[in-house]
């Protein structure tokens, strides 16, 4: 775990949405193993707003402290997203991780999937 100033919480969420959208070229142009990444990096860049925002912390040494710290700070407005964030980092160590295609359909999913978890992020933690 590293300690963030809680300003930082804005940075990363428009990181999020720079993903978002470089996910959603990527699904135009039929890049789909890049969309999928781009759309778990969108994620984890709004975890980590999630987590700076509520406990002034983002994971420093893998997705299992990130899904920790995401816990922890859901606790804090006795709601979390960790079963969907473990989701989408599953599915990218699946896919992007190995030698294997990804379909235009597991990409579309994971970039609806990828949206929702931002929105949701985007609504807890305003105003920053």
């Amino acid at each position: 775990m590293k300690k963030e100033d809680q300003h930082k919480a804005g940075i990363r969420l428009k990181d999020a949405d720079e993903f978002l959208e470089s996910a959603r070229n990527n699904l135009e142009q039929d890049r789909f193993k890049a969309s999928l990444d781009h759309s778990v990096d969108s994620t984890i860049a709004a975890n980590d707003a999630f987590t700076i925002h509520f406990i002034g912390e983002v994971a420093s040494k893998d997705h299992f402290e990130a899904v920790k710290l995401h816990k922890i700070a859901g606790t804090k407005i006795s709601e979390n997203k960790a079963s969907n964030l473990s989701s989408l980092l599953e599915e990218r160590h699946r896919k992007t991780y190995r030698s294997v295609s990804v379909t235009s359909n597991l990409a579309n999913e994971c970039l609806k999937k990828a949206e929702r978890f931002v929105d949701w992020v985007r609504n807890k933690i305003s105003p920053l």
